[in-house]
């Protein structure tokens, strides 16, 4: 039983570092920025946001991320988000509830900087039922495992001008997780405070392409570091084409559509690259919409996917 025990153990172990050290929406960076920066929030206008990404297809149990994120219009320089993400794999499940506060600080003509908070909580379960037996003598042990909550705060800053973007943020100051406590073993609490940052910029080649190179860079305890960069090619705002390549051994390619009204639609393709023996080979698919609430005024417009940026006095 002590074996089984510490089985269990390293299993949960495993997947509880791969589960936080995954970055959602890797793909879709630019209109998913808020997800880890507040300071984003906004940036593209009044928006509704949901996006799913399937990794490791055809592996029964692995990761899949969804998320909603909703933008409300801004309001004397301040905007509120809503951010609802849920990861599951393997037996555990993650939700995390957060809102974004954003306040823009218009710095000249073309440049503004935004200061950003993130509050919310995180609700924590392993579903103990789907763990693999060896003995079918039920062990409170493990089933003591259950559900757990934990505060999310986080903390953000951008910068934007005409054709650049930056930003830094730690979305996750207070994650702290204890999976059990009980006379048989005691899991502590583990930090998943990280760093997050991100830039990129808009060369327009015409009036109608633009190129929009940009990088993600992501840091955590439990996990590696990971660098992605992303190229994209926009066709008068409306049609674009851009592919992926991350320091983890894996490259993609995606499209992107939008409609006149501001209805927009994304896919993209991720697959491993290289000659990692450790690195599982299958693919991940990632799908976006987005929906415009309103169209963004371009006098007063700081948004990052826009081929020109202009900004009011």
């Amino acid at each position: 039983m002590h074996k089984l025990k510490r089985s269990i153990f390293y299993i949960l172990i495993i997947f509880s570092e791969f589960l936080f050290s995954q970055e959602s929406s890797l793909i879709f960076n630019r209109f998913n920025l808020s997800v880890f920066n507040p300071a984003f929030a906004g940036v593209e206008g009044p928006a509704i946001n949901l996006n799913t990404r399937a990794q490791w297809i055809g592996i029964e149990d692995a990761p899949l991320t969804n998320y909603l994120i909703v933008h409300f219009p801004e309001k004397k320089n301040a905007t509120l988000g809503l951010t609802i993400q849920n990861d599951r794999v393997f037996v555990e499940n993650k939700t995390l509830l957060t809102l974004d506060y954003s306040y823009r600080l218009q710095l000249s003509n073309n440049s503004n900087l935004s200061l950003g908070l993130k509050a919310g909580g995180m609700f924590f379960n392993v579903d103990t039922n789907n763990i693999p037996r060896i003995y079918t003598t039920p062990n409170q042990s493990v089933s003591s495992l259950g559900n757990y909550f934990s505060p999310v705060l986080g903390v953000g800053l951008s910068f934007i001008s005409k054709n650049i973007f930056l930003g830094a943020a730690a979305p996750g100051l207070l994650n702290k997780i204890g999976l059990s406590r009980n006379k048989d073993w005691e899991l502590t609490s583990r930090d998943f405070t990280y760093l997050h940052l991100s830039g990129g910029f808009n060369l327009n080649l015409s009036d109608k392409f633009t190129i929009k190179p940009s990088v993600n860079y992501r840091s955590i305890p439990v996990g590696p570091n990971l660098i992605n960069s992303i190229l994209e090619i926009d066709y008068g705002n409306r049609f674009s084409l851009g592919s992926l390549f991350t320091n983890n051994n894996t490259i993609g390619a995606f499209f992107k559509l939008k409609s006149k009204k501001g209805f927009h639609l994304g896919y993209g393709y991720e697959f491993p690259s290289g000659s990692d023996n450790i690195s599982i080979d299958s693919s991940t698919h990632e799908f976006m919409i987005r929906i415009d609430l309103k169209e963004k005024d371009i006098s007063n417009s700081y948004s990052i996917n826009k081929e020109t940026i202009e900004y009011e006095n």
